[in-house]
């Protein structure tokens, strides 16, 4: 398949692939908010629907395997409290869509594959969704990762619930907001800062820096999570498309562009796939500032899918 694809073709002839266990799918897209002046994406919308796509036609999902049902459900807006009636894990959509599941399919466990898209940024020192009821006055009006996290790690101790896996296209850097952004440059000059400070660097070394995962985002260690760009940085609109850069290489690669030849789709083939397109365009867009996906795993080669 060729580098470039439009988006038409994204979403032509997608292949259906085989999960190890049935699935619910939860695509969440958060670009509406009350405060006018807190700037979002413009391809959040068609991200979502785009995904929503893929679920339906790549895994197989059909709308009640999907939360929402349909896609329009948070087309105003998704609050603080929508978060919360969602991720509740004790009477939340998603435990209530588990119950339903199973007891409509017959089987025994399911795994949940998460797909959101929406502005984050930092309040309190903590990584936040910015959600639609957000306010700069209103600490408690944001929805934070921390709550995602310990939502996800409940649900996931239930004995019916398998693999976890969330795919967040979002940066934590909303210009709305006081921002934390790094450039490259400075991460390599900081390098070479540190090496003056110690004995001779070996021969050969390089002044590239090693991207190291940030712990503020870092989920349990059973959820396996894959963000579009670190936390010092931001995640770009594609340029050419509607869609945003990351999730234009994220359905390139669930679609088949990250298989190796051997038909299924591993984490770290995913993740490797994404990183090296998302990161070479970007750097050739940005230069300096530059969107490097990230991934948390404790299990790199599991299979998320078999191709046919």
């Amino acid at each position: 398949m060729s580098e470039k694809i439009s988006i038409s073709d994204l979403l032509k002839e997608i292949p259906k692939v085989s999960l190890s266990r049935e699935a619910i799918g939860i695509v969440l897209g958060s670009s509406t908010f009350w405060d006018s002046s807190i700037v979002s994406k413009s391809s959040i919308t068609i991200n979502v629907k785009q995904v929503r796509n893929y679920f339906h036609n790549l895994f197989g999902m059909e709308n009640h395997d999907i939360i929402p049902s349909q896609y329009w459900f948070f087309k105003e807006g998704i609050s603080r409290n929508d978060f919360k009636a969602v991720f509740d894990p004790n009477l939340g959509y998603i435990r209530k869509k588990i119950i339903s599941s199973l007891e409509y399919s017959g089987n025994n466990s399911l795994d949940l594959i998460l797909y959101f898209n929406g502005e984050g940024t930092t309040i309190n020192g903590e990584k936040v969704l910015i959600t639609y009821d957000a306010s700069a006055s209103k600490v408690n009006s944001f929805y934070s990762i921390k709550d995602l996290y310990q939502s996800l790690n409940t649900i996931q101790e239930l004995p019916e619930v398998g693999n976890i896996t969330l795919f967040m296209d979002i940066d934590f850097n909303n210009e709305s907001f006081p921002q934390n952004i790094v450039k490259l440059r400075d991460l390599v000059e900081e390098k070479k800062k540190k090496k003056k400070k110690k004995k001779k660097k070996k021969k050969g070394g390089s002044d590239i820096p090693k991207i190291k995962l940030p712990k503020e985002i870092s989920p349990p260690n059973e959820i396996t999570a894959f963000y579009s760009s670190n936390i010092t940085q931001l995640s770009y609109d594609h340029p050419e498309y509607d869609n945003s850069i990351f999730t234009y290489y994220l359905l390139k690669g669930l679609r088949g562009d990250a298989d190796n030849g051997d038909k299924e789709i591993t984490v770290s083939e995913l993740h490797n796939y994404v990183k090296k397109n998302v990161e070479e365009k970007t750097k050739t867009l940005f230069k300096d500032l530059p969107q490097i996906p990230i991934l948390y795993t404790s299990n790199p080669e599991r299979v998320l899918f078999r191709l046919p």
